[in-house]
């Protein structure tokens, strides 16, 4: 065989060899989500920083982060959101449950529960402002079963 073939030939094998390394890492790498994302409405900026299954999966616990940027006070709890799994809507449930009113300028930490269907699919957190705008984080999937 002379060189060129070679040549061609070792061409050819690292070019497989990168494709399937690209095709196995892409397909390993976990879901994206928008946990730890922080996001603006109206001068309320809210993080989902953290999401976790809770009762066997029955329920997931969400733990906020809300910085008020606004020049007013404002009142934001758990009631305040909701998740969709599958389109379908799952309110707030039992747990220590955070709201209260934030000054302007501070921050605010604390959990939300949120019931979830037997048959889970990804979670869509929706927060829903007094005036009717929405956010919307995607928690991927919660695996507790």
């Amino acid at each position: 065989m002379n060189n060129k073939k070679k040549l061609a030939i070792a061409g050819i094998v690292a070019i497989i060899v990168l494709t399937m390394t690209f095709i196995i890492h892409t397909t390993s790498l976990p879901p994206e989500t928008d946990i730890g994302v922080t996001k603006n409405i109206n001068g309320m900026f809210i993080t989902a920083t953290d999401v976790q299954p809770m009762d066997n999966a029955k329920k997931v616990r969400v733990h906020f982060e809300v910085k008020n940027n606004t020049k007013q006070t404002v009142g934001i709890g758990a009631g305040n959101f909701h998740i969709t799994v599958n389109k379908k809507d799952y309110q707030m449930t039992d747990g220590n449950n955070f709201g209260q009113e934030i000054a302007k300028g501070e921050m605010l930490a604390g959990n939300g529960y949120y019931e979830l269907p037997n048959k889970q699919g990804e979670i869509m957190l929706i927060y829903t402002s007094p005036e009717g705008e929405t956010l919307t984080w995607n928690l991927g999937e919660v695996d507790g079963k």
